[in-house]
Formats: structure tokens, sequence, C-alpha cells
């Protein structure tokens, strides 16, 4: 999450976080993806579509129709765009350190969110959650179970991203990148790459369908993590950002017509009557077909979003700033922020409809005013 770029003065001194430079088009799409993650969060509560800490009662038609798509389709390649954003800014961070000194600070900014939200979020969290309700010895004593195996939350993109940052800095300290940039991106090379893609998603969720954790990990959307992340530190090792204009637009054609292509697929199955879980996996017919789907927008989507906004949202006012800054601190706190709202507003009985926006919008304004007020505390706003 909080892997922007961050430039070294030619004095060679590290400036404090606050005054380093920023990319404008980075910090506005991590704005626009921790917004996501928050509403997703929500909506999965008040449709019954993925996994979260409570199921409400659902909101009524159309608007579960629409909401069910788009958080199906966002799915798809939402966590891969987060990790082939992360990717991207990857090498430059590799280039300004050694080794050491890179793993170091990956560890402290990935794993010390990560271990601080264990211990500090997870035991509340998981409290309320109905699937502990069996729990009778009180709080206190919940504590040490929900400890160990830990319960990271969303945080465990953090400890994924930590993983996949430490495999790159080894590479690259055994195989330097090419001083040469090899071919430039072609068409082809995305298309050909989906086909492995979709097989591996494929053969994936024939043991771990969609829905269904492995180690807390949705495991089932792994492959598309490691495409985003590689991608991304292959466009920024290769110079592939911003897009040739020819094959940008190729991509977004492509990119769009993958995405109608998913929503048609689900859509025309619900109206006929199949059961949507066939798509989920288990080697079926269907999670064959979504597979190939997914794999076309896992290559195309995730790349023409970064161009998209490399090219025309790359501008920060003095606001932008501040909340570019504050969505990590956002993506952190935001669990408990929803939980203690869904909490809240079961106690005003109000229509689903009414209680989903209302939660929806105070999760995203109050996870962003602690992100701003964690960006204020010393010490902190070196990590957040």
């Amino acid at each position: 999450m909080n892997v922007l770029p961050q430039a070294v003065p030619q004095s060679g001194r590290r400036p404090d976080a606050a005054a380093r430079p920023r990319a404008a088009w980075a910090d506005n799409l991590k704005v626009l993806l921790v917004t996501g993650v928050i509403v997703a969060h929500t909506t999965m509560a008040w449709t019954g579509v993925g996994n979260w800490v409570f199921r409400e009662p659902t909101v009524r038609e159309p608007l579960l129709t629409l909401l069910t798509m788009l958080t199906a389709l966002g799915a798809l390649f939402g966590m891969p765009l987060f990790f082939m954003v992360a990717g991207y800014f990857t090498p430059r961070s590799l280039a300004r350190k050694d080794t050491r000194r890179f793993l170091v600070d990956r560890a402290k900014r990935l794993l010390l969110p990560m271990l601080a939200f264990v211990v500090l979020l997870s035991p509340p969290i998981e409290y309320v959650d109905p699937d502990n309700a069996y729990w009778t010895r009180g709080f206190w004593a919940f504590v040490p179970e929900v400890w160990w195996p830990p319960a990271p939350g969303p945080t465990w993109f953090l400890g994924v991203l930590f993983v996949f940052s430490a495999a790159f800095a080894c590479l690259r300290a055994w195989r330097p990148a090419p001083e040469r940039l090899p071919r430039p991106l072609r068409l082809t090379h995305l298309l050909v790459l989906a086909v492995p893609l979709a097989v591996s998603v494929f053969l994936i969720r024939t043991q771990a369908p969609l829905g269904e954790e492995v180690w807390r990990l949705a495991v089932a959307q792994a492959p598309g993590w490691v495409l985003g992340f590689a991608l991304g530190v292959l466009a920024a090792e290769r110079g592939w950002l911003p897009l040739e204009g020819v094959l940008g637009r190729r991509i977004r054609w492509i990119a769009w017509l993958g995405m109608a292509t998913s929503v048609a697929l689900l859509g025309v199955a619900g109206v006929a009557g199949m059961d949507l879980a066939l798509f989920l996996g288990h080697g079926t017919w269907q999670s064959g077909v979504l597979s190939a789907v997914e794999g076309v927008i896992l290559v195309t989507v995730p790349l023409w979003l970064m161009d998209v906004f490399r090219r025309r949202v790359d501008r920060l006012g003095e606001r932008g700033v501040v909340l570019g800054r504050a969505a990590f601190g956002a993506f952190l706190v935001h669990q408990g922020v929803l939980v203690a709202l869904v909490l809240g507003v079961r106690l005003l009985h109000w229509p689903p409809e009414a209680a989903y926006v209302t939660v929806s919008t105070l999760g995203v304004a109050i996870s962003f005013a602690l992100g701003i007020l964690l960006t204020k505390v010393p010490g902190l706003s070196r990590i957040v």
C-alpha cells in the first residue's frame, strides 16, 4: 500500500515522509482503490456476496443485482491492481537501497502494520464475528485464542506483498535487470500470457474455489496477485507506461470486452436459473469459462487503469495530497470502523438500503479521517 516513489535529494539525506515528492497519479489511484475496498466490504455485508465479518438483511432489487454484479466484477481485478501498483514502484525503491536496507524498510512498512492490526484490531473484530458466537468465556480470555493462529484481516495483503518484494530483491541480487530495454510490449504478449494464467486459475479452483480460504488467504485469486506484481515490475523496468497510443486503445477495448463478457455471463446464468456457485470452481465447465474470461481481464484491465491514471489523473491539489498520504492508514483501520458502524446501525432498525448507504459513506469518511490522524502521529508518519 505505502509503496509510492520516495525521491532522495542529491545530498543523500532522506527527507521526512510528508516532504517527499509523490506521484500524483498513483496517489489518486490509491485513494480510489482504498475507497473501493471499504465500499466492497460493506457491500458484502448487505448482499451476501463474498466472505466478510457480518451478513446483514440484503438490499432489495434492483439494487441487489447491481451491487452483486459490481462486486463480482471488481473482485476479478481489484487486488491484482493493488499488487500491480505496488510492483511498479518496487524496482525504484530497491535501486535506491542495498538489498538488506530494502528488506528492512519493507518489513517496517508492511509487517509492522500487519502486526499492529493482528494485536490491536483482530481481537475485538473477531470477538463480535458471528462465527465465534459460541464463545462464552469473555473477551480477555478470547484474545490469546485469536492471536494464534493470527487473523490479519485485510492486512494479509501486506504480508503477501512483503513476500513478493523479498523474492524480487533476491532475484535482482542474483540477476540484475538488463541495461538494455528488451522489445516493447505487444498485445500478443499479454494475450499469450492470459492462457497459462487462466489454466492456473482453473486448476487452483478445483481444490480451493472462490470464497474459500486457506491459511486465511483467498488462494483462488493468488495467480492474479502474482501476475499483477510481476506486470507492475516489468512495466517499471521496461518503461511500458504510458502505453503507446495504438496499443493503449487496443488494451482498453479488450479490457472493456472482458468485463462486459463477465457481466453478461453471470447475468445470463442468473436469468436462466443456473446455480452461480458453479462458476466458483470444483472443475466445472462454468468455472473454466469464467477462468478464461478472467485471464483476459487480469492482463488488460489493471494495466489499462494504471495507464489512464498516469495519463489523465496526474494532478494533486492540497486536499489530494492529504488523502493520498492518509490512504494507507485508512486501509489499516477500515475493518474496525465498518464493524463498529454495522453494530451501531443495527440499533436504528433502518431499511437495509438506508443502512448500507450510511455505513458505506461513513465508513469511507471516518476511515480516511483516522488515516489523516495517523499521519500526524510522530513516528507513525514514517510508516503510514
